[in-house]
């Protein structure tokens, strides 16, 4: 099976729902129109010509409640009247320190995952792919990086931030637009080496730029202790979950987190892969 053919979200009516299409910039070329529109067919999505028409207007002309804004450097998403521009942020100086051998602060993700060059790993709540971009230059050329969102909206936003990232790394992280739970049901076990799980936090947090976002478009649904299960199937070292303090998440689920900086603001529990 490929990754392409994953489902689609079980409960659409868990995630909020979004009408979506594409547009170009203001300024567009007929290349960058020509760009658009193929990341449009690429995500299945209606094409709604700009026509030096504000965002709001050629919205409201396609029916769209939201709009996938591209241009040759910039994926952006416009809803509820701003546009959010999909950024590496501190994914790329991450990733620079990574690279550079430099690890002066703790990154918990990755001493989580304690991801391996070659590996292959599922992020199977990606949202804005921050993760996604340490991992994929953690694993480097010769390992693979899929990360799977419910949301379409950010699937595709990231999908073309990512694609648009001066960062090398950035181009080997496959978006796939879909349900994790059904894609790992579909998966032979040990499929990967390491499965990431970042979950919707219940309670609110200090976050990065980009989080209010997520909150407001990804699926909303806790991790059921079934899809963990499979993922540990799925996985061929282990499964990583990641929480917000003080850990609720992780103490429904029976999950003891690893220890942490004093004042750390997400919390991790890392689970063995089912001995098979």
């Amino acid at each position: 099976m490929s990754l392409s053919d994953v489902t689609r979200p079980r409960n659409p009516a868990s995630i909020p729902p979004l009408q979506l299409a594409v547009t170009a910039a203001l300024d567009a070329s007929s290349a960058d129109r020509d760009v658009a529109r193929a990341a449009a067919a690429r995500h299945g999505l209606p094409f709604a010509p700009r026509r030096g028409r504000s965002l709001a207007a050629v919205a409201e002309q396609a029916g769209a409640e939201a709009l996938l804004v591209l241009s040759p450097r910039r994926s952006a998403l416009f809803v509820d009247g701003a546009e959010h521009p999909w950024r590496a942020g501190m994914a790329a100086l991450r990733v620079k320190r990574l690279l550079s051998g430099e690890r002066v602060t703790v990154d918990g993700f990755l001493d989580a995952a304690g991801l391996r060059p070659g590996d292959a790993l599922l992020d199977a709540t990606l949202g804005m792919g921050m993760d996604a971009l340490v991992a994929a230059a953690a694993v480097g050329a010769g390992g693979r990086v899929v990360g799977v969102e419910a949301s379409r909206a950010l699937a595709a936003l990231a999908a073309e931030g990512l694609a648009r990232c001066e960062l090398e790394a950035a181009r080997r992280v496959e978006v796939v637009h879909g349900d994790a739970a059904a894609l790992l049901g579909s998966l032979p076990a040990r499929s990967f080496d390491v499965v990431v799980f970042d979950p919707m936090f219940r309670y609110g947090r200090a976050a990065a730029s980009g989080f209010d976002l997520v909150r407001r478009l990804a699926d909303p649904r806790p991790l059921a202790p079934e899809t963990l299960a499979r993922a540990r199937q799925v996985a061929r070292r282990w499964v990583v979950v990641k929480d917000g303090t003080p850990g609720w998440d992780l103490i429904r689920l029976g999950l003891q987190p690893i220890p942490s900086a004093r004042g750390a603001k997400k919390m991790y529990a890392r689970v063995e892969a089912e001995a098979g």
